[in-house]
Parts: C-alpha cells; structure tokens; sequence
C-alpha cells in the first residue's frame, strides 16, 4: 500500500465503532504500513493503534505498538517530527497501562517511569504528568502516605500540553482520597466534575460513577440518585468502562435497588465471559457484580437465574476468578493491598435500606411479605393515624405544616401500617410539597418513595408518582434526571422502530400526555438529544390532533418537533414540520408563532435543494410573501408583537439577499 492507500484506509477504520474489529482493521493496516517506505503514515496507524487498544479494553497490548512507535520517531525524527507531541502523550498513557497490568514487573513499569520522564525533560515538558503516575503506582502498591505526597508534588508542577485535562485530574486526585475512606475529601476533589464546571470526553462518566457510595455514605441521597440517573447512561455499553458500570451495580446492590442492579447485569451478560479483556477492568467488574450476587443470595435468591447459571453458583465462578487476579496483582506488587481492597469492597453491607430511584426493574425481588411489628411499634399506630387525621384537615389551608404531620406519621408508621396506607400517606405528602413554591427538589424525592411503595400495588399511582418527579426535575432545569425518569414510561419501546408505549399505561387523558411528552423533549433538547426530543414531540402531536380543543397546543408541537429536526440535520422533514405549523398557527390567527415557522422555512428552503439557484430563489419568495403579510397587517392591526414580527423579517430578508448575492 502506498501512502495515500495507508491515509485513506486510515480515515475509514476511525468510523468502525469502538472495539475489536477496529483494532483488527489497525492491525492489519499497520503491518501493511511496516512494509512501505513512509514512515510518518506508519506513526500515525501506529498511533491510532495504541488509542484504539486502550478504548476497547486491550490496553496489555499497547506496549508492543508504543515500542514500535518510539523506534520510527528516534530512528526517523525529521519524517515523525510533527507527531512529536502526539507521541509523548500517548507514551504517558500507555506508561499508565503498565501499572494496571499484573504481567509487568515492578521493574519495568519504574523502568518506563524513568524513561517518560527522561524524554518529558528532553522535550521541556512538565513532570506533572510523570508524578502523577508515580502517585497512582504508589497507591496501588498501598502505600497511601507516598500516594498523596506525590498527588501533592503534582498538583503543585506546572500545567502544560501533556497535563491531562482539569476533569480528569479531579478524578485521579478524589479517587486516591477515595481508596483512604476519606469520603468527603474525595468529593470536594471530584465537586468540579460533579457539578458541572469540569466536563471531557471522559467525565463525568467515572467520576459520577466513582462518586455514589461516598455520596450514600455522606447521607447526600438526593446527588446519589442523581449521579445514577445522570451517569448511568454515559458508561452503560462502553467496554473501557466496564469498572463504572460495576460500580452501578454495586451502588443498586448496597441501596435497596438489587433488582436494578440485576437489570444492569443483565444489559453486560456478555462481559461476564469476556477473560480477554484487561486485568484491571476484568477484576473491577467482576467484583462490582459479585456485591450483587451476595445481596441476592442473602435475600435467599441464590438459585435466580443470573445468564447460564444459578446466582449462588456463579458467585462461587467468579469468586475464584476475583482471587486469582487479585493474587496475580499482589504477587507483581509484592503487597497483599489489592487483595485487601477488593476483599473489603465483596464483604461491605447494604448502606440504606432502599434508596427510591423511579426506574421501575423489570425483576421483583422484593419479599411478599411484611415483617411482624413489635407491640411497641405496634403501639405507635394510633400515633400515626392521629397525625395523619391532622395533616389531611390542613392540607389546603397549611401545607407546610400538613408535611410535617405527614412526615411524622409516616415515620411513626413504616413498621406498623399496611402497605397501601403507607402509600396513600406518601402521596398526601407528595400533595402537601406541591403546595409550596421552589420545593421541587423535595417534591421529586417525596414522589419517587411514593412510587416505591406504590409499585407492588398499583401500577398506574406508580408511574404518576414517577412522572410527578420527572416533572419536579424538568421544572428545576435538572434535565438530565428528568429525562432518565421519563424515559421508561414515555420512550420507544426497544425494537419497536419508534413505536411508543400504549398511551393507556400512563394514568392520563392525552392531553395531560401531550404536556408531558413536550416536558421530555424539552429536557431531551436540553442534553442535545434531538433527534429523540423531535420523536417525543411528534407523539404529543399526534395524540391530540384530532381534538378541536387542543390546536394550539397542536401547532406549538409540530414548530418544537421541526426545530429539533432542523438541529439534527433532518432538514427535509423539519421543512414538512415548519410549513404545517404555520399553517396550524395561521388558522389560529397567531401572527407571531407563524411568522417564526415561515422564517425558518425559509432559510431551510434557500440553503436546501438541488440547485443553488432554485433553493435560493423559493426561500426569497417565502421570505418576501410573509413581509408582504406582515405589511398589509400593520397597515389594517397594527400592534407591537406585528411591527416587532416585521423588523425581524426585513432584517432576516435583508441578510438572505446578502447572502444570495455573495453567491
């Protein structure tokens, strides 16, 4: 293959997804690179190699592509001299490799600190990469003390190009905390990543991961379930993450929530046979679902189907798997520390009783039966009642003292009241928050537990329960958890090629659905998902189409759905969306909506079709057939919303021009 062939093979093996069959492709490309006389092209799928190794979970292979890769640069530095800083990057990465992989030797991974180190100098970068990794060698060793002395030389060296992003820093910095028990440290270092300050390509998918126990621990309920709902979807699927994904399960094993974490398993069965992948994530995985499997064989679930085996069974595989590893790590490292860690982390107890999460898990582990009150708790139930008498008469009047009598009762009550009572009483208490302004953080946590106990007895007071949560975290711009809680009554149903879920599960008239499908899709559209939100806001259009009562609400979603479109590149359609709605809006003689609906065609129309000069000629046309709408209407009703309509157009047809022009 000449160069050319080399780069083009190059560009198509980056649009194969993630996995083995790309580094397949690379494979084979970089042989073929080996035997031609570029060998900057051979840097460069040398390089790609080495990435795409690490993004499909095979990082012990990158050292024999990284080596290859330092002798073309040292041997070829005027042809290589432009990867120059590409190759000192990836070096620090695959440096980083060495430490997960119990195959090296001690020797060799400090060998190759040394090395990058030398070259860093050479090359007049910062050491603040090199004592970074130093740090996490010297906690992986347990060596905790050495650990942060070094996090510490490195926070202070200077940033650079090599330095890994602020994001990524924050996680290496909290987890080393993390693996000292010192929780709340390790949220203060992670909180930039937490709360949205520090975002990579990378976080917040491990970090929100790594942070769901210590939030459990700290009693922050409310950003635990947060940092599930939001960051579950980042990892689930992703082979290079597969220990976050473990980490999911683990937090739905130590919450209350196994058969959500049964879920997930069962959503990664084929990771669970998958001994090619490397060490690290192997054993971190395995020990994440072996939490679970323990929490399913003490609730006497051990003979549950867990893929081809028997819970209790598989538990006792990989069980032995987890030891083997950890005894290879502990061999190389001459400690017995990650034994240790891993051991603590397979032996560690539920943390909460159940933690609410509104996502519904397709298993029911729960036991059917009540435990039997004591005759002191029974003697509370009066107590509960009396309050709960109380709060019902002053709902209307006092909410907020309707919530504390409520909170009381059920207090007083979660031992001794029947299931359904308790669930009624959750609801009141969801009724009395939603009485009070600017409590919609509550309001979604208090709906959520009424969601809980409602769901072994009425799935439909279920779903309204979750759907009022959603609502409560849409309202308060919290989209993402939003979207994850109106994600399971309202999404496609999968396979279904968009088909949705029959209106009929969801306890409302289609109206009230409509509203809430636009909800989704607005905090759809709040996370990028267009093309998701455009699907939520044509099922909401089309449920009340046929009602006279509802056109307006009608044409508001069909400008929502073509603006979504637009956004997703699905200019064709959103074009079909916008002309409806101006249609729609006309008939409701609504100037302003129209006007918007028709600029937007227009500027589709004139940057779309075949020819340059047709497209623009009909965008023109549509442009200047609303100006002259706008004209005769400021002429016969003129009001401030139509010369504000019309200031716009003439603006907009001004630039259009200009553009046609330049041309």
């Amino acid at each position: 293959m000449d160069s050319a062939e080399i780069r083009h093979a190059l560009i198509g093996a980056r649009t194969v997804p993630e996995g083995r069959e790309r580094t397949r492709r690379l494979e084979t490309l970089a042989a073929a690179a080996r035997g031609g006389v570029d060998r900057a092209a051979e840097a460069e799928v040398l390089l790609e190699l080495v990435q795409a190794y690490t993004h499909a979970g095979e990082r012990d292979l990158a050292p024999i592509a990284i080596v290859r890769l330092l002798r073309v640069f040292d041997e070829h530095p005027d042809a290589t001299a432009e990867l120059s800083r590409s190759v000192h990057w990836y070096m620090k990465w695959m440096t980083s490799d060495l430490i997960d992989n119990p195959a090296v030797p001690l020797g060799t991974v400090r060998r190759w600190f040394d090395e990058l180190e030398s070259r860093y100098r050479t090359a007049g970068y910062s050491l603040r990469p090199v004592l970074k990794l130093r740090s996490v060698l010297a906690r992986d060793l347990g060596a905790h003390q050495e650990a942060a002395r070094l996090r510490a030389l490195a926070l202070d060296a200077p940033r650079d190009e090599m330095t890994d992003c602020e994001a990524c820093e924050c996680n290496w910095s909290g987890s080393l905390s993390a693996s000292m028990g010192q929780d709340v440290d390790a949220l203060r270092r992670w909180a930039p990543v937490l709360d949205g300050r520090r975002r990579c390509a990378h976080e917040p998918h491990r970090v929100t991961a790594h942070a769901l126990l210590p939030l459990v621990s700290t009693g922050d309920f409310d950003a635990a379930r947060a940092a599930h709902l939001t960051g579950y979807p980042l990892v689930k699927g992703v082979l290079g993450l597969r220990h976050a994904v473990a980490q999911h399960i683990e937090f739905c094993a130590l919450t209350g929530n196994e058969a959500r974490g049964l879920d997930i398993l069962n959503e990664h069965l084929d990771w669970l046979s998958d001994r090619g992948a490397d060490a690290n994530l192997r054993v971190e995985f395995l020990a994440g679902v072996c939490v679970l499997l323990r929490r399913l064989v003490a609730l006497g679930r051990g003979d549950m189907r867990v893929g081809e085996h028997a819970a209790a069974v598989l538990l006792s595989q990989l069980t032995t798997e987890i030891d083997e590893l950890c005894a290879r790590y502990d061999a190389r490292n001459g400690t017995d520390s990650v034994g240790v860690a891993v051991r603590a982390r397979l032996d560690r107890g539920p943390l909460v009783d159940h933690l609410p999460l509104g996502i519904r898990a397709v298993a029911d582990l729960r036991s059917p039966l009540r435990p039997t009150a004591s005759r002191t708790d029974a003697g509370q139930r009066p107590d509960a009642e009396r309050l709960a008498e109380w709060a019902v008469a002053r709902l209307a009047v006092d909410p907020a003292g309707a919530e504390q009598r409520l909170r009381r009762a059920l207090e007083a009550g979660a031992s001794v009241l029947p299931a359904e009572q308790l669930a009624r009483l959750s609801s009141l208490l969801v009724t009395a928050i939603s009485g009070q302004r600017g409590r919609e953080s509550a309001l979604a946590d208090a709906a959520l537990v009424a969601a809980w106990r409602w769901e072994p007895l009425s799935a439909a007071d279920s779903v309204h329960h979750t759907l009022v949560a959603a609502r409560a975290y849409h309202r308060a711009e919290r989209h993402a958890e939003a979207a994850a809680l109106f994600e399971q009554p309202l999404a496609p149903v999968s396979g279904s090629s968009g088909q949705f879920v029959p209106g009929s599960v969801i306890p409302y008239p289609p109206a009230e659905i409509a509203l809430i499908r636009r909800q989704f899709g607005e905090s759809l559209n709040a996370l990028n998902r267009y093309r998701d939100a455009a699907a939520q806001f044509a099922e909401a259009a089309r449920l009340i189409d046929a009602d006279p009562q509802q056109r307006e609400l009608t044409a508001e979603l069909v400008h929502a759905e073509a603006a979504a479109l637009s956004v997703s590149g699905r200019d064709a359609d959103a074009l079909v969306g916008y002309l409806r709605a101006a249609d729609l809006f006309a008939a409701l003689e609504r100037v302003g909506p129209r006007a918007r609906s028709l600029r937007s065609a227009a500027w589709l129309q004139f940057w779309g079709g075949e020819s340059v000069t047709s497209a623009q000629r009909v965008g023109l046309a549509t442009m200047r057939a609303l100006l002259e709408d706008l004209e005769r209407l400021a002429h016969t009703a003129a009001s401030p919303e139509i010369r504000g309509e019309l200031l716009q157009t003439r603006r907009q047809l001004d630039t259009m021009r200009e553009e046609a022009n330049a041309l």
